[in-house]
């Protein structure tokens, strides 16, 4: 699989996953908002028509309360009155009275004069509740609510019923009435139907703009990728040309250093060895030709370790970030006049090796600038650690330049020093500031806390 495959897979299979995720807690979300509102509503019907029955027998006991509190006449002829009101007394096609004495035997019931007259205490429905028990007890304390399934007039099948009942203790009667609710039922299958539908619609529509918004990201990811891979070619290019420069620049350094320096003491040191060769056959004193190889070996030993200290600084490994900045301040001062201020760093261990030499290169860089161009007499070189960042600034107050021009610069052997401290530094997803006027310039690199050994309870910057 190639890399740019990759890389739009990596772009749009996030986007899809997140679809898909959206999709489904919508979804989820729907469904669970369509429950709450189906059984809001069954709850608001069933309050509705609960209240309604106790109004209703509200009603009746009102129509026959003047008889079982009646004493002029014998009781029978005032059940027998009150049997005819509440046979008559009808709601809708369904509606009617009901009454039981209290051993379950009814007395009266509309439509099904066939029970009237026996004992219907031990009756169950189709789930196995006693329905006469429970309408009896639930009369009980000034009146109460059953459910059960029981035969429908209208229809003659049965169905769901919720009832309410009271008592009429004088007579040792239950009456009560009724509703069937399989109406309810179907209403909340239409509601329900119809946000099913909606979760649909909504879910298609969700899809549909998921959908293109997948495509215009594959296609806007495609088109910023070509041209991200054209920019990157060109700073891959100016990268190399870059490298190869700085690598020729070092080549003829250490080559003019090497035949400079070492190559010319070499040479005089095997002139001296020659004449102490030729004195020892004409039996003359070579101890000062000795004494003067010797002193030119050790100068080339010297040089030797001067090009290696270049190349790695071992004091940094040795001794750490601080002694390694502060060796190279003093050999700068002693090398140019600069008066150099290393500020000493007091934590030691929290930096790795490859952080420490990439901050004594970037100071290394900054101060070899300011040697070269800067006309600067001070440097001064600080660092501080906050919540978020270490900071290694390098401060001079020497002439300045204008860095905006360089940055616009196409010519590549224009700030390569800078480049150089920018790549060290975004290695570490840190990054450089760079500030500069007459009299003072400062150079700023930020690396993240995090790529620090520790983070934690640090209130300075360390070897």
């Amino acid at each position: 699989m190639n890399i740019n495959l990759k890389l739009q897979l990596f772009t749009t299979v996030p986007l899809i996953v997140a679809l898909c995720t959206v999709l489904y807690t919508t979804r989820m979300e729907f469904n669970e908002l369509s429950t709450q509102l189906e059984n809001t509503y069954r709850q608001n019907v069933v309050n509705h028509r609960l209240e309604e029955l106790k109004n209703y027998v509200s009603l009746a006991r009102g129509a026959v309360e003047h008889l079982y509190q009646g004493q002029a006449l014998d009781k029978d002829v005032y059940q027998s009155q009150a049997k005819a009101i509440l046979t008559k007394m009808r709601f809708g096609s369904d509606g009617y009275f009901f009454a039981y004495d209290f051993d379950g035997v009814n007395v009266v019931l509309p439509g099904q004069e066939w029970r009237i007259g026996k004992n219907w205490y031990e009756m169950e429905d189709l789930n196995g509740v006693k329905i006469v028990q429970s309408i009896i007890e639930n009369s009980r304390d000034g009146g109460g609510y059953s459910q059960y399934v029981f035969n429908q007039p209208s229809t003659g099948e049965t169905a769901k019923k919720m009832a309410y009942s009271e008592q009429i203790p004088q007579w040792q009667w239950v009456f009560g009435t009724g509703v069937y609710i399989d109406d309810i039922d179907n209403q909340v299958t239409e509601i329900e139907s119809a946000v099913t539908k909606h979760i649909q619609s909504a879910s298609q529509t969700i899809f549909l703009i998921g959908v293109l918004a997948t495509v215009m990201v594959f296609i806007t990811s495609h088109y910023f990728r070509y041209g991200e891979k054209r920019l990157a070619d060109k700073k891959l290019r100016e990268l190399n040309e870059r490298i190869f420069q700085t690598q020729e620049e070092e080549s003829k350094r250490f080559s003019r250093e090497l035949h400079d320096g070492v190559g010319q003491t070499l040479a005089a040191a095997k002139y001296s060895m020659e004449t102490i060769k030729l004195k020892v056959q004409h039996q003359q004193d070579p101890t000062k030709d000795i004494e003067h190889a010797v002193d030119l070996t050790g100068s080339v030993m010297r040089d030797i370790r001067s090009i290696s200290h270049q190349l790695h600084p071992g004091i940094l490994e040795d001794h750490g970030l601080s002694a390694a900045l502060d060796e190279m301040g003093q050999k700068l001062s002693k090398r140019s006049g600069i008066k150099v201020v290393v500020e000493r760093l007091a934590v030691a261990n929290l930096v790795s090796k490859e952080l420490k030499l990439s901050l004594y290169r970037i100071a290394q860089e900054a101060m070899t600038n300011v040697e070269r161009h800067a006309k600067a007499t001070e440097i001064l070189v600080t660092s501080t650690l906050d919540e978020d960042w270490v900071t290694l600034e390098i401060t001079d107050n020497g002439q300045g330049f204008d860095y905006h021009s360089i940055q616009r610069s196409n010519k590549p052997s224009m700030g390569i020093g800078l480049r150089n401290m920018k790549e060290r530094i975004s290695f570490y997803q840190g990054r450089l500031e760079v500030s500069s006027v007459k009299g003072k310039t400062s150079i700023i690199a930020y690396i993240p806390k995090h790529q620090l050994h520790y983070n934690n309870g640090v209130n300075s910057l360390t070897d």
